[in-house]
């Protein structure tokens, strides 16, 4: 019954994609045309162009068929705009994705100083971007609401897209990068940017992007920070690689200190950070079961300390971990805001964890970690770590994984992830330890 119930949730959101998708390409394809005809200049006439209204001229290519002069007279058609003032960044989906975009951010950043620049983030992922300087502004708007055929039909997920596009439109921005999927070039090209609009163009809207860059993400193995990275020089801004870095704001880790002294965590206890759960996808978590066992012996022979981390969504995983257990690990897992858990994450010895969002926010904070892949395959969306960061990856070479793509969640094919469930808990705790052991 399940499945069915999950396979017919699945034919409804994919019908959903494909009338979106006839919709926006259509709009794509009428503004395509709109543009062109609004650059398009008469032989031996003047330009029609209305370039001061603030209309995307996109590249130069889209001229040089309408100017009997080629290239040479182009600058009279197409002002030099200079360096952005204001730039668009959006980013619409998971947490481990979003800290992976910000070098590029900051490659903007250092590209144009002087530019103003803001994020659209989804609502819980917004706190990422916050801390960062180089963002002046994160605007969230939850676009998953249109995935599900209740809140399509609810006048409210209008009122409130109409909101934010009329807010992007009022911002006036000149360069708008989008760095992952359909949705983000929709909001790329509702933003109304006056100079560009930056997206892979296999993986957005048809014609929605003023300067697409040719394919699409992960069409070959290369990691997320790379893709991101060289949209950001598609922009302008440096290519030149760089790992994510995240710092702890000052109340929040007061606010965890005092919290893991309540517990019993004295400041020279070590401390291992769990996180058994994964939003995007049940086959990229362990086993609940085999997490227990691996605790109850981090506990035992190791001493440690354990705490469990997750969102509320996530309680049930650590609580059936919890379960399963001889011994009692900490709990935080539905307690904590992003903040706070980039501090529990910041006092961690160890974090262990599937490809997960946490798991990500760890590497950038520079903490030792194991992890358990699966689906997903790391030379993508692995840890990126500083230069002699332990960041020990664990994974099963199956025939049929990875077998994750960005067309749905991580789930088995086969019913059971055999890429995680066969892997044992004894070579989990094994590189545990040989991690704790060479680890300052």
């Amino acid at each position: 019954m399940m499945g069915l119930k999950r396979r017919s949730k699945r034919m409804i959101l994919h019908a959903i994609q494909a009338v979106l998708f006839v919709i926006f390409s259509g709009v794509g394809i009428g503004a395509r045309l709109l543009r062109r005809s609004q650059t398009f200049v008469h032989r031996g006439g003047s330009p029609k162009a209305v370039l001061r209204r603030g209309i995307p001229c996109g590249c130069p290519w889209r001229l040089r068929r309408g100017h009997p002069q080629g290239v040479a007279d182009l600058r009279q058609v197409v002002p030099d705009h200079g360096d952005p003032t204001r730039i668009l960044v959006i980013r619409l989906d998971l947490l481990g994705d979003l800290v992976n975009s910000m070098p590029a951010v900051e490659a903007l950043h250092e590209r144009f100083p002087e530019a103003r620049i803001t994020m659209l983030t989804l609502p819980h992922t917004a706190a990422i971007p916050r801390q960062f300087p180089c963002v002046a502004e994160v605007l969230t708007l939850d676009t998953n609401r249109i995935r599900s055929p209740r809140n399509l039909l609810r006048a409210a997920t209008y009122r409130d897209f109409a909101a934010m596009a009329l807010r992007l439109r009022r911002e006036h921005f000149d360069l708008c990068v989008s760095l992952h999927g359909q949705m983000a070039s929709l909001w790329a090209f509702v933003s109304g940017a006056r100079q560009r609009t930056i997206g892979y163009a296999g993986e957005g809207y048809p014609f929605l992007f003023t300067d697409p860059v040719p394919g699409r993400r992960f069409d070959r193995p290369r990691h997320e920070v790379r893709w991101d990275l060289d949209l950001a020089a598609a922009a302008g801004a440096s290519g030149a690689h760089r790992t994510p870095t995240l710092i702890v704001p000052a109340a929040a880790a007061a606010r965890m200190a005092a919290r893991l002294t309540e517990l019993g965590v004295r400041e020279g206890d070590m401390l291992i950070g769990i996180h058994g759960g994964a939003v995007n996808g049940s086959a990229k978590r362990w086993p609940p079961m085999h997490w227990a066992a691996l605790v109850d012996r981090l506990i035992e022979e190791l001493g440690a300390r354990v705490v469990l981390t997750g969102s509320a969504g996530e309680l049930a995983i650590s609580e059936d971990i919890r379960r399963r257990m001889r011994r009692q690990p900490l709990v935080l897992t539905g307690a904590t805001d992003i903040d706070e858990l980039l501090a529990v994450l910041a006092r961690c010895d160890l974090v262990m964890s599937g490809d997960s969002g946490p798991l990500h926010m760890a590497v950038a904070l520079g903490r030792p970690t194991v992890s358990l892949y699966g689906p997903t395959n790391p030379r993508i969306y692995g840890p990126t770590p500083q230069v002699g960061q332990p960041a020990v990856v664990i994974r099963r070479g199956l025939r049929c994984s990875p077998c994750y793509n960005l067309l749905a969640p991580a789930e088995c094919p086969h019913g059971q992830p055999a890429c995680m469930i066969d892997i044992p808990v004894r070579e989990v705790f094994a590189a545990a330890k040989a991690v704790l052991e060479r680890a300052p």
